[in-house]
Parts: C-alpha cells; sequence; structure tokens
C-alpha cells in the first residue's frame, strides 16, 4: 500500500508539474514570436542558430567525458564491492565475472522489493491517468 501510495503521488504530481512547464514554454514560444512579428523585438537567428550548435558540441564533449568518468567509477565501485562482500554466495558469484555477479546481487534485491516496485509502478501510471 505505501509503494502505491507513493507512485500516485509521483504519477499526480509529475503530470502537473510537466504540463505547467509545457504551457510555460508554449507560451514563451509565442509571446517571443508575436513580439517579433509585431515589430518590438528583432531575432538574430543566425546568431540563435550559431549558439544551439555550440552548445550541441559542448555536451556532446562533456557527456563522453561524463559518461566514461561514470564508467570509471562504476568499475571500482563494483571491484570495492567485491572486496568487501566474502559470504559464500559472493564467493560462488566471483566464479561469474565481478559484473555478473554484482548484476545478479542487483536482481536479487529487485526480487525481494518486487510487490512494493510493482505497486509503486502501478500507482505511478494511476497517478499520471487520472491527473
Amino acid at each position: 500500500a505505501t509503494g502505491a501510495l507513493a507512485g500516485i503521488c509521483s504519477g499526480y504530481l509529475f503530470k502537473k508539474v510537466s504540463k505547467y512547464a509545457a504551457a510555460t514554454a508554449v507560451v514563451g514560444y509565442l509571446a517571443v514570436q508575436g513580439a517579433s512579428q509585431a515589430g518590438y523585438i528583432k531575432i538574430n537567428w543566425k546568431k540563435v542558430n550559431d549558439q544551439i550548435e555550440d552548445l550541441k558540441e559542448a555536451c556532446t564533449i562533456s557527456t563522453a567525458g561524463y559518461v566514461k568518468d561514470l564508467t570509471e567509477k562504476l568499475a571500482d565501485l563494483t571491484d570495492e564491492i567485491s572486496e568487501i562482500i566474502t559470504d559464500e554466495d559472493t564467493l560462488l558469484l566471483e566464479n561469474e565475472g565481478r559484473l555478473k555477479a554484482t548484476a545478479r546481487r542487483a536482481y536479487e534485491a529487485f526480487k525481494q522489493n518486487a510487490a512494493t516496485s510493482g505497486s509503486f509502478t502501478v500507482g505511478f501510471a494511476l497517478g499520471i491517468l487520472f491527473a
């Protein structure tokens, strides 16, 4: 019941916030276009397009670096977890490889919380549906 209630609240808030965010963006865009058409403002579209291209390039470069850094940190964390845990199940799983062992432990944790996760997911969908 807790997972479903949290899901309903999360879904409801997500839908309401996303509606208002989308409405604000549309109204802002229409206001700028209307002011431009009426002659109140002049938009330098070449400069806008140039800046968008620069942002795309910067995002691509920074994202690649971030993903590489995140992958390295995840590998280090997996190594640390494999060294810290020394119970029988983990020792058996280490024969499969560290990544596979970590995936198996994550699956087992998710399996134990399946009821809560499932009820949260259903509640989230209901929250979006009835918002």
